[in-house]
């Protein structure tokens, strides 16, 4: 019998290994240089500009794009509104957005949410079992009217919430949701949780594909990502996903760091930006267990440039700091 050489050993047990954690990987694994593309007045999706947006993006570095479409709720009720078929971001033209989107040789991941009128979804919480149930129903069929929507579009990836703090505690409830979603669209799956609380005690990673963050953990002065890289290797350690910025960003303001989501109107500094997104990418773009990030946001319209404050990137600085990493970051 002859010795097998070191080098096929050594393949041998790479491939036991990988056989091993085969769980931990999502399907069609690939690494996500994203933005989230958001519809935004008065260029709704599929519009001449949205789509001459998604033809450019490639030059950027940029591989993957979320589209995000919107359900309407309020905090006082348990009832959500579909808007599909009318709005900003009507089926038929996240239909077209796909396919200039693959067309153009970016994955699409398909991510809805809630518009929560004077409030953010982390806000939504019903005491009663009665008011729980009908919401649950509600958000089941909004989501599973996405989930077909993303099988159709062929979504390389798919969101089944964003930032539904309170609501994820009941996690019987989500585990049932995720496996209805499986039943329809056979990619793979991602959460995106709020930052803090959410992201560090959600029970049902395991049942997903990529553990998601919405990146807005404040960075310390000196822009250090050590405890943070920490928090998030900790719950990455634990649930053996890869782990995906299904958003991250910070405003174009003096010392964005520090509340990266606030835009309250202050000095604007693109530099502080560009900084934060450095040390951010620096700090993650290289971690085994990263998959990517989608920055908040790129608007269809193409908003942004050095007047503007808001959390875009585009025309400004930090879209520069993205392109250099997305372009040659080592991945």
């Amino acid at each position: 019998m002859r010795w097998l050489s070191i080098g096929a050993l050594l393949l041998i047990a790479g491939w036991l290994l990988l056989l091993a954690d085969a769980e931990a990987l999502p399907r069609r694994v690939f690494f996500q240089r994203g933005v989230n593309f958001t519809a935004e007045w008065p260029d709704a999706y599929s519009s001449p500009r949205a789509e001459q947006m998604l033809r450019s993006f490639p030059a950027y570095g940029i591989n993957a794009i979320a589209l995000v479409p919107y359900g309407l709720a309020r905090r006082d009720e348990p009832r959500i509104r579909m808007i599909g078929r009318r709005g900003m971001e009507r089926d038929d033209s996240i239909r077209g957005m796909a396919r200039v989107a693959h067309a153009a040789g970016l994955k699409v991941m398909l991510k809805p949410q809630l518009w929560v009128r004077r409030s953010f979804p982390g806000e939504l919480d019903f005491a009663s079992e009665h008011d729980r149930a009908l919401w649950f129903g509600e958000y089941g069929a909004f989501i599973e009217h996405y989930a077909n929507l993303a099988a159709e579009i062929r979504a390389d990836i798919f969101c089944v919430g964003v930032e539904l703090a309170r609501l994820t505690r009941h996690e019987a409830q989500w585990r049932d949701l995720i496996r209805r979603v499986r039943r329809i669209y056979r990619g793979p799956l991602v959460y995106a949780a709020n930052w803090g609380e959410e992201f560090e005690t959600l029970r049902f990673w395991d049942a997903l594909d990529y553990i998601g963050l919405n990146q807005y953990y404040p960075l310390p002065d000196d822009l250090s990502t050590a405890d943070l890289v920490r928090r998030v290797e900790a719950v990455q350690r634990k649930y053996r996903r890869p782990v995906l910025f299904t958003e991250a960003g910070f405003a174009s303001l003096q010392d964005a760091h520090r509340k990266p989501w606030d835009e309250t109107p202050r000095r604007i500094s693109l530099e502080h930006q560009a900084r934060a997104y450095a040390a951010l990418l620096g700090g993650f773009y290289r971690k085994p267990w990263f998959q990517g990030v989608y920055w908040w946001k790129v608007g269809s319209d193409g908003h942004g440039g050095p007047e503007d404050g808001s959390l875009t990137p585009w025309g400004k600085p930090a879209m520069e700091v993205v392109t250099r990493w997305y372009r040659s970051g080592g991945r």
